[in-house]
């Protein structure tokens, strides 16, 4: 794949010692589930401390431990989601250091103790870094952690676990990855770093809704250079794949060369378009994350040790328009390498980013695009950060974090934010495509007659469908050739392509649109 390097303004360098503000109540709490409501005088100020003149309105901040306050071991690495219910789950590493625990909290309820997965029927842990939850369109959680040997998958719902497993792979695992997401169909993408020989690529692995295991792994980035690792995926609304990664030593007799890459890729894993090269200054650039918002805008963000600082670009795909390097305005510590670690989500049109900072401060931002800025929305922790991550929840962001000084302890701080539903409409179900050869007055021609039904995950969502679109394309065609041949009311459950070639083999899709003007994939 040939790579494409941008024309873009050099990265603008901030060297910004970020000071730790604390907030909240003291760690002296007797209650682990007992809220600490920080001031929302304290949350509207940017990285400097000086008072954020955009923020319209002060956050709700509330932060609750998770884990037992006099525990003498260390919980760490967790990850957080919120199901279409409101129900949330946290995991995390137990103090074993082998294991992972959960905590769940039902909409309106309390917080669980902390139990093993699955009963503990697990994969022993070697090393562990990242955690990582999606939620599906049927309230699955869908969750991944970090093995040496490997991504450990399960999934859950309603307090009952799958059966943990380690993804099959042709090679070998490198850690860090933060890459999990789900199309609208409920398939699950997971991608990873796979070292075979002395080659380093990016490997996806894909499992239908009711698949039992994952199939074999796509190679996506089939680099001829040694050291592509570090990935992360975002799935936009036309379930195309946006994957960013780290890739190694591409400047030669230049120690310090670890750049950051964007490419797409349709739903049959076919690339789109050049990958794109992020990152413009030499030096080590890690961690990279990537977010589709509700425009379908690609942010990618990730941490320049080598500048001290986490840069960001948005790329709007509509226009094929890559902004310069925005830099978040939060410094770091080059060493030791974990001290800068960032996580992303989008919210509606939104962006929000975790970012650790060189105090262990961990504030949470959101990205105004008209000035092209990060802002500060709200400080997350009252204490040093070792690990985190953040989900967009209905009406708050989520962040799990855990404590740095050990015993360390697994927290989850929420955000509010403006209601957005994540709700996404289905496409119809039970399409079922006839071909037929009618006779007119003077001779004949060729029907296809399509057939489907309304799909009752939409009535479930109280989801109002107001119109069938028809699309057709050539079977052999790739998935851009989709064409749009009719519009029917809701309440119309038929179609005929008439007048088509005796011998022509199309296949089709009828998506479904609700009264928001939104509409369901293709697939």
């Amino acid at each position: 794949m040939k790579r494409t390097v941008l024309p873009v303004a050099m990265l603008l360098i901030i060297s910004v010692i970020t000071a730790g503000i604390v907030i909240g109540a003291s760690s002296e709490a007797k209650d682990p589930t007992t809220a600490i409501t920080h001031s929302p005088s304290e949350q509207s100020k940017g990285v400097s401390g000086a008072t954020n003149p955009r923020v319209t309105a002060d956050p709700v901040v509330t932060t609750i431990q998770l884990t037992p306050l006099n525990h003498t071991g260390n919980w760490r690495h967790p990850a957080v989601g919120e199901d279409s219910r409101g129900n949330r789950l946290v995991i995390f590493r137990g103090p074993e250091g082998n294991k992972y625990y959960y905590v769940y909290c039902t909409n309106g309820g309390t917080w669980s103790a902390p139990k093993l997965i699955a009963d503990g029927n697990q994969p022993l842990l070697h090393n562990s870094l990242y955690a990582n939850i999606k939620v599906d369109s049927s309230d699955r959680f869908h969750c991944t952690w970090e093995d040496a040997d490997g991504a450990v998958y399960a999934s859950f719902r309603d307090d009952v676990w799958s059966t943990p497993t380690l993804q099959y792979m042709t090679g070998e695992y490198d850690l860090i990855s933060s890459a999990l997401d789900i199309r609208s169909d409920d398939t699950v993408l997971t991608a990873d770093c796979e070292v075979n020989g002395f080659s380093k690529d990016i490997f996806l692995h894909s499992k239908g809704k009711n698949d039992t295991e994952f199939g074999d792994p796509f190679n996506m980035t089939r680099d001829v250079i040694e050291g592509s690792t570090q990935p992360c995926i975002a799935v936009d609304s036309k379930d195309n794949t946006w994957l960013v990664w780290k890739s190694d030593l591409l400047i030669p007799d230049v120690d310090e060369n670890l750049v950051i890459y964007l490419a797409q890729y349709d739903v049959n894993n076919n690339d789109v378009d050049d990958w794109m090269l992020l990152s413009t200054s030499p030096g080590w650039s890690f961690v990279p994350q990537v977010a589709v918002n509700s425009e379908d805008k690609v942010m990618s963000a990730w941490a320049f040790p080598t500048g001290g600082a986490y840069s960001s670009r948005l790329f709007d795909p509509a226009t094929k328009t890559m902004s310069p390097e925005i830099d978040l305005g939060i410094s770091l510590l080059r060493v030791p390498w974990h001290t800068f670690f960032i996580r992303m989500a989008s919210h509606d049109k939104d962006f929000f980013v975790t970012a650790l900072t060189a105090a262990r401060t961990l504030p949470l931002m959101k990205f105004d695009e008209t000035t092209s800025e990060w802002n500060q929305v709200a400080e997350c922790a009252d204490r040093g950060v070792e690990m985190h991550s953040l989900f967009s929840g209905y009406d708050n962001m989520l962040i799990a974090w855990n404590s740095f000084e050990e015993p360390t302890g697994v927290f989850l701080t929420t955000v509010s934010v403006p209601p957005y539903s994540k709700i996404r409409i289905k496409s119809v179900s039970n399409l079922v495509v006839v071909k037929q050869t009618e006779r007119g007055f003077f001779t004949g021609y060729t029907l296809n007659a399509l057939t489907w039904e309304a799909n009752p995950e939409n009535a479930e969502k109280e989801i109002t469908v107001t119109a069938h679109r028809v699309y057709r394309k050539g079977r052999t065609e790739p998935y851009s050739e989709w064409e749009r041949i009719a519009e029917l009311a809701a309440d119309v459950f038929k179609y005929g392509d008439r007048n088509i070639p005796a011998n022509s083999d199309y296949v089709y899709a009828v998506t479904c649109v609700d009264d928001e003007g939104k509409e369901s994939s293709i697939n």
